[in-house]
């Protein structure tokens, strides 16, 4: 299959590989290889599951692009960007009889010649073949994607809208008593809509995750919350990760299905006005580390001395995936600049009680920033309605369709 690529879409590719190009020359190298299913798609915009089974872009200083797929790949990669006829060649089935296996294929002069680097952040076993052979690990591709281009940031503002409709339709069906499960039902419903409205969906570069993570697991904001739990008293986080094509994006909102108590409010606060502080310092020019450096500051005057409270950065980059450089973390070396794309959510997080975070996909622009997610940020916005017919009557579906027995009351 080949595919077909827009103008805008075509134009950033060979910019990328330009750039690469131009990264290998000052290096004097002839070739680079790289490996990883991101920084593949990066310049091809192709999409595959390599399992058992490697991948292999290598790009020339001349500008020559060859890759090395395995057998049963080689019809549907020649959808990748860049790659003329004649330019894909594939090695046996894994495992492969010796002598036909990928590093046989790769190695044996013919795509390799003169000096090589290659990621380092790939497959450890291939980065020592590779540097048996002669190769230097070095990472060129991360400061090539580290600033966005213009096509790039509309990818990430599309994934950032999809972040926006999934928090409004977590924070619609929760309920106070209601389960975890009907929160989860809103991934199902945004997912329908972004294949419908996505055009060339890849299934292979999409993923939609929204859900609320109910208190006091809130508190944890990397475990996973059971399916029958319940939102009750407490802190809840509705958080809402998209990957839409290939680009990312995240909203994430602290929400109360109970009035909260006076110590909640003030924790609310608290985290509130830390994120107002970061905001306020997002542009080029600054040290992410300052930024979540004045935070942690501000959050122990506040009197959360203990790290336990704080548990993370103050944000991180976006781009091909959820989590990448810029890192807004007190031992980052990252400096913002303009057409960078990152999170700003710092938290605090109570054992036992829950956590408080809002979170937004932030484009830094030439003079500030301009925040890509619009939902609601005001404690009195997120203090949910009574609960109505329609959260019972979805709770009652719900927890028959899931065998939910034990879930949340009716």
């Amino acid at each position: 299959m080949h595919a077909v690529h827009a103008s805008a879409q075509s134009a950033d590719f060979q910019r990328r590989s330009d750039a690469l190009v131009a990264a290998l020359r000052p290096a004097g190298l002839d070739h680079y290889v790289v490996t990883t299913g991101e920084n593949i798609f990066y310049f091809t915009g192709a999409t595959f599951e390599p399992l058992e089974r490697p991948f292999f872009l290598v790009l020339g200083a001349d500008g020559s692009r060859r890759m090395l797929v395995p057998l049963l790949e080689a019809g549907h990669l020649r959808k990748a960007w860049g790659l003329p006829d004649g330019s894909i060649a594939s090695y046996r089935e894994f495992p492969a009889p010796l002598g036909e296996g990928w590093a046989d294929r790769l190695l044996d002069g013919r795509f390799l010649r003169g000096r090589f680097a290659f990621e380092p952040s790939g497959v450890w076993e291939i980065g020592q073949q590779l540097q048996a052979a002669g190769g230097v690990a070095l990472d060129l591709v991360a400061p090539l994607r580290i600033v966005k281009s213009p096509w790039e940031i509309g990818q990430i503002e599309r994934a950032a809208r999809y972040a926006d409709v999934g928090l409004a339709r977590v924070l619609r069906a929760a309920w106070a008593g209601g389960s975890v499960a009907e929160t989860y039902a809103a991934t199902q419903s945004l997912l329908r809509q972004v294949i419908r409205h996505t055009p060339e969906w890849d299934a292979l570069a999409t993923k939609v995750i929204a859900a609320a993570w109910p208190a006091p697991i809130s508190a944890e904001p990397h475990s996973i919350p059971h399916l029958a739990d319940r939102l009750l008293a407490g802190p809840h986080v509705a958080l809402v990760l998209t990957r839409i094509n290939g680009y990312a994006a995240e909203c994430e909102r602290t929400f109360f299905t109970v009035s909260p108590t006076p110590r909640e409010r003030e924790l609310f606060d608290a985290m509130a006005r830390a994120r107002e502080l970061a905001f306020g310092m997002v542009r080029p020019g600054v040290a992410c580390a300052e930024i979540d450096a004045r935070v942690n500051a501000f959050l122990r005057d506040c009197g959360f001395a203990d790290f336990r409270t704080r548990l993370h950065r103050c944000g991180h980059g976006f781009g091909l995936g959820n989590h990448e450089p810029p890192w807004l973390a007190e031992g980052s070396t990252d400096v913002l600049a303009e057409n960078m794309v990152v999170s700003i959510e710092p938290g605090l997080y109570v054992e036992n009680a829950g956590g408080w975070r809002h979170s937004d996909t932030v484009l830094v622009t030439a003079d500030g920033h301009r925040c890509l997610t619009q939902s609601p940020t005001r404690l009195d916005e997120l203090v949910l309605p009574k609960t109505t017919w329609r959260h019972r009557v979805t709770n009652w579906v719900v927890k028959r369709t899931l065998r939910l027995e034990a879930g949340a009351a009716a």
